[in-house]
């Protein structure tokens, strides 16, 4: 008896113990069941509003006379006088005498040139009444047969043609002293003096420099892309130039906008455009009244005013990509959607075509976007479009 217990009593064990964890698994709880959310994403979107948007050009340049002109000698001699006025830095008018050449061999020229004219007319006086005793001592005389040199018709023209050229070298002779003294040709600034006194100088050659003060010239380049922004009537383009003093506030200057010169530049390919500064030293104003001066070598920003574009959407860049944006239906589904963009700066892309009033565009470019995507939208409205109605946007052309 003893054995069979022992022989059996660890199948018997087993069975007990599967029969305990069997009843264990048939009786445990049954787990709860989780309904498994529809996560929705959230979305941040503006909505599409349409105005009328402004934008200046920004260019460059350099401030430059519209004339300058090289002093040059037109009669040669020794300098013998300097004005004060001749002299670097120095403001001058139109007609002003700067320097004297020596005059004296002038002079005589002149003298000379007179008595010879008061010859030829002497001897111009004495053929006419030469002529005139011909022509009595002729009467007698059939007139088929009266002769040109009997009459001293020709000899008369000689001396006719010798007061013209004794007139023409008194003419001449006259300018030469009037060249003696070198003046300047318009209202200026003297920005260079290559003589002194004493100095023997020749026909043609350079005494100074002298830059005309009524109009400086600025050339400011831009890309063709951006000229195409602009409109050619000059009185419909407003372009203010800006330069910045050491430690002092920027200066700013209304210039008239001329034109262009024409072509694209082979090297740069760019177009320059051409701006004008009437009175860039303000000489025309007394001095308690004289400012902001232009002065010429200042270099200068220019903001040059372009042609508004209408119904206009001004979106931040990144919202852009590949010409396309995100938008968000009545639905709440995503879309992609092509635009055409007019024109971009650093910061911002605007809009001409490809969207309606009150559409909802995606501030942000969702990651692994699908067309459909159901979202949440929330309407985000930045604080500048509050003062959006600003039709002035300053954009950096950046020759896109």
């Amino acid at each position: 008896m003893g054995v069979i217990i022992r022989r059996y009593l660890p199948v018997v064990i087993l069975l007990l113990f599967a029969g305990l964890s069997a009843g264990l698994l048939l009786n445990r709880p049954q787990p709860q069941q989780k309904l498994i959310e529809n996560i929705v994403p959230v979305l941040d979107v503006m909505q599409v509003k349409k105005q009328q948007l402004r934008f200046s050009i920004h260019s460059y340049g350099m401030v430059k006379p519209k004339h300058q002109a090289e002093l040059v000698a037109q009669v040669s001699g020794i300098v013998n006088r300097l004005t004060p006025a001749f002299a670097v830095g120095q403001f001058v008018q139109k007609g002003q005498v700067l320097a004297y050449l020596d005059d004296d061999d002038y002079h005589a020229d002149l003298a000379q040139a007179q008595a010879t004219l008061a010859q030829a007319k002497a001897k111009l006086e004495q053929e006419i009444a030469h002529g005139i005793v011909a022509k009595k001592n002729l009467q007698h005389v059939a007139v088929a047969k009266q002769s040109a040199l009997g009459l001293r018709i020709p000899q008369r023209k000689q001396e006719q043609a010798n007061v013209k050229f004794a007139q023409a070298a008194l003419a001449r002779a006259q300018r030469n002293v009037t060249r003696t003294s070198i003046t300047a040709p318009f209202d200026g600034l003297i920005t260079e003096k290559t003589v002194n006194i004493g100095t023997h100088v020749n026909v043609g050659e350079q005494l100074g420099r002298i830059f005309g003060t009524d109009i400086a010239r600025i050339r400011l380049p831009v890309t063709p892309q951006a000229f195409s922004f602009l409109d050619t009537n000059a009185l419909n383009t407003h372009v203010i130039l800006a330069s910045e003093r050491l430690g002092q506030p920027y200066q700013h200057w209304q210039a008239d906008f001329i034109g262009t010169e024409g072509i694209i530049d082979q090297q740069s390919r760019m177009v320059y455009l051409i701006v004008d500064v009437i009175d860039p030293y303000q000489l025309q104003l007394s001095r308690s009244q004289r400012t902001d001066i232009l002065k010429f070598g200042t270099f200068v920003t220019a903001n040059v005013a372009a042609k508004p574009i209408d119904n206009a959407i001004k979106l931040q860049r990144h919202m852009v990509r590949n010409d396309h944006v995100v938008l968000v239906d009545s639905n709440g589904l995503t879309q992609m959607r092509k635009v055409v963009i007019a024109r971009t700066d650093l910061d911002h892309a605007y809009i001409s075509a490809g969207l309606d009033e009150g559409e909802l565009v995606s501030r942000t470019w969702p990651d692994n976007h699908l067309d459909g995507t159901k979202v949440t939208p929330i309407l985000n409205i930045p604080s500048s479009s509050v003062a959006q109605t600003q039709a002035h946007s300053k954009a950096t052309e950046n020759g896109e």
